[in-house]
């Protein structure tokens, strides 16, 4: 996986050190693989034989989204997690459920939402695949779209 140190903050003007990885998502699965991004996870992987245990052991942008998600919310990412199987397999999905977002034209990295009830979840297309950046309410959304902005620059900023 990748890994970068960078010196950029989503609060503008504070420094600070981000690392960055990336966290196989192995529930959804098909022709495009998907992750989520990791932000700062210091996983433990002493005993961890394969990289699937390593990656298992990591900590995502979409697991913590999760963990903090009211009970109401549970069948929503599940038809969030139902569309990136879609998704993934080529499969048109209906309606506005997952689309491309409007992006500046000098941005090379297309992005994009799945979104669900009340819920958005955010991410980058890559070859082969797509990488989840981070997952809001509908509720949010202009601060979401700016968070994903900064978080997409430094990333790729990162990887160079």
């Amino acid at each position: 996986m990748r890994e970068a140190k960078i010196t950029k903050s989503l609060v503008g003007t504070k420094q600070i050190m981000s690392k960055f990885d990336l966290k196989r998502i192995y529930g959804v699965k098909g022709k495009q693989a998907f992750y989520q991004l990791t932000i700062n996870d210091s996983p433990d992987f002493d005993g961890a034989e394969t990289d699937e245990e390593k990656n298992a052991r990591k900590t995502g942008v979409l697991d913590e989204y999760e963990k903090n998600l009211e009970e109401r919310y549970l069948k929503d990412i599940d038809m969030i997690y139902a569309y990136m199987n879609m998704v993934a397999n080529n499969d048109h999905i209906p309606g506005k459920k997952y689309h491309q977002l409007d992006r500046d034209k000098n941005d090379p990295y297309p992005d994009f939402e799945f979104k669900h009830g009340d819920l958005r979840v955010y991410g980058v297309k890559i070859e082969g695949g797509k990488i989840i950046f981070l997952g809001g309410y509908k509720n949010e959304q202009k601060r979401d779209l700016r968070a994903l902005r900064s978080l997409k620059e430094q990333y790729f900023k990162s990887i160079k």
